[in-house]
């Protein structure tokens, strides 16, 4: 009984990392039908934990809508100016909240990453985050992060 117990958790561990996704060049604000209000918060939101400063937030984020479990979401990625050299670029999670993009990183620095996953679990109703970091060329790191009520935390 073991041997088909180990099989079932490689399966399945195996199925999670397949299902790693990306923010894709061509996933724009525009893309995402955004209003310009919508926008302006997400922008916002995004200045406050950048850790550089574009010439155009536009055409430095990729934006992808999501369903976050009892909200919806929007992934947001940089694609230049905020990314590594090792193909990590950082990463945002927006909930709509009474109406308003919130980041669901609070205040504090969004992680790098090259692909995130949302689910299958969730906690406290929205769906927990998974993201592969590549460490070198021939590894990756990867950090799950919950839902404490108002922010992500890496857990």
């Amino acid at each position: 009984m073991r041997p088909v117990k180990t099989i079932l958790v490689f399966l399945a561990t195996s199925a999670a990392f397949a299902q790693m996704q990306s923010v894709g060049l061509n996933e724009t604000f525009s893309f995402a039908k955004l209003s310009a209000k919508e926008v302006q918060e997400i922008i916002a939101g995004v200045e406050k934990s950048a850790f550089d400063t574009p010439d155009s937030w536009e055409k430095e984020l990729r934006v992808r809508r999501v369903d976050l479990g009892n909200a919806p979401g929007v992934v947001v990625r940089g694609t230049a100016l905020l990314c590594g050299g090792t193909g990590n670029c950082q990463i945002w999670v927006f909930r709509s909240v009474s109406g308003k993009w919130v980041s669901l990183f609070g205040d504090a620095g969004a992680p790098v990453a090259e692909g995130f996953q949302l689910g299958p679990t969730a906690t406290q109703g929205i769906k927990d985050l998974t993201i592969s970091a590549n460490v070198s060329a021939e590894g990756a790191k990867r950090t799950t992060y919950k839902f404490e009520g108002k922010v992500y935390r890496a857990k």
